[in-house]
């Protein structure tokens, strides 16, 4: 089964990649919204990459090190494709506009496949 996908217009994905850009200080790649369970309660967790060609698989972390900075992406991409179902991990392509659940991948090896 796949995840289903959400895409914005190229104006809108535009748009959204400019204010990512404002909050974070970078031009990112991709933007991963987890929810987690801390003692106070929920909270929504964002792990922002940026393209480096010379970083594991192309990208490295932006650290979010300002307060509020996870909020405010979290309930950015929330508004902004509010049809997602934001009870599973989401995973933003911000170069092509594309929020996909994020789903996790058994190696082959695992699967009974050759390696």
């Amino acid at each position: 089964m796949s995840a289903r996908a959400d895409r914005l217009s190229g104006a809108g994905a535009r748009h959204l990649r400019d204010r990512l850009s404002a909050i974070t200080g970078h031009t990112l790649a991709e933007v991963r919204i987890t929810r987690v369970s801390w003692p106070e309660g929920l909270r929504w967790v964002a792990t922002t990459l940026a393209a480096d060609s010379r970083a594991v698989r192309g990208r490295r972390e932006v650290p979010l090190t300002e307060a509020g900075q996870h909020r405010t992406i979290a309930l950015l991409l929330r508004d902004t494709f509010p049809h997602a179902d934001w009870g599973h991990a989401q995973d933003y392509d911000v170069v092509a506009g594309v929020l996909r659940e994020h789903t996790v991948r058994l190696p082959a090896c695992l699967t009974g496949e050759a390696l």
